[in-house]
Parts: structure tokens; sequence; C-alpha cells
């Protein structure tokens, strides 16, 4: 990281972070370019070992690079504000912004798709909700195991 002064490393701030956002950037490899996805997530941190939980459809060009290449990246940001300035060159932005590198896998098992589930679903609207075997089996569910992240975050 070239900015070590906006370094974030304290977890309790990283998950202040993935809490508060809603959404990431799912960064997948095509055969010849990245291909970069928004979608909503749900999270855990057990042990200091980070993972993600997406759902999609069944099919898609995003499953069919991560069946090629379960290397994905992870971008999320949150609390983006404008910063403005007498000249152009000053503009700056206020940011947190958490970037992983790690694998994907989709996940076949019908308990763990419905307890991904319902991981996303807590972490989008802060309640538990009942995941039934319709719902399994209506969605392809990814979990992203991290291997490596870097958090930051530029407050004026």
């Amino acid at each position: 990281m070239r900015r070590k002064d906006r370094e974030i490393t304290d977890i309790h701030k990283i998950e202040k972070i993935l809490s508060s956002a809603k959404y990431l950037h799912l960064g997948v490899l095509d055969d010849e370019y990245p291909y970069v996805v928004p979608l909503h997530y749900g999270y855990q941190i057990n042990g200091g070992k980070l993972t993600f939980y997406v759902h999609s459809a069944k099919e898609g060009h995003k499953l069919d690079c991560i069946r090629k290449n379960d290397s994905v990246f992870v971008e999320i940001d949150y609390g983006e504000k404008l910063i403005e300035a007498d000249v152009p060159c000053k503009y700056s932005a206020e940011y947190a912004s958490v970037m992983c590198r790690g694998k994907a896998k989709i996940l076949q098992n019908a308990a763990d798709k419905c307890a991904a589930l319902r991981i996303l679903m807590r972490a989008q609207t802060g309640e538990e909700h009942e995941i039934n075997e319709k719902m399994v089996n209506a969605v392809c569910v990814i979990e992203i195991n991290v291997d490596s992240y870097t958090a930051k975050a530029c407050v004026k």
C-alpha cells in the first residue's frame, strides 16, 4: 500500500466498513479481460479469517469465469464524500475501502447454502430470516475465502 498513513489494520475498524457497506465489487478473470460485477453480500470473520457470501442466478458469465478460475478480487467502499477546493487539483474525497484477494467456491450443499443466505440477509437487513428449501434451490451461492486483504480510509 502506497499511502501507509491511510492504512487500517484494526479488525474492528475493518468490520465497521464491512458492516456499513451494502455491496461489493467482485472481480473475476475472463479469458481476455477482467470482469467486475456489483453484488450484495454477507460476511463473517472467524478466527481472523474473512469469508464473503454472495448469491446469483444459477447460470451466467460470472459463474462461467469462476468455474474456469476460482481466483477473485473483492473491492468494498463506503462513505465517499467529495471534498471541494478552490483549485481542481486540490479536490479530494473521504472514503473507506477494503480490498481482498481470495478463492471463490460455488456451494453445492443445501445446508451450507442456507447458512450462507442467512448470513447474507442478516448483513443486508440486520434481521434474522428463515430460508426454506425452495429459496435455497432457486439461487447459486458463492463463498469467497479471503487469502489477503488491505483496508484504508481518508477522513478529512
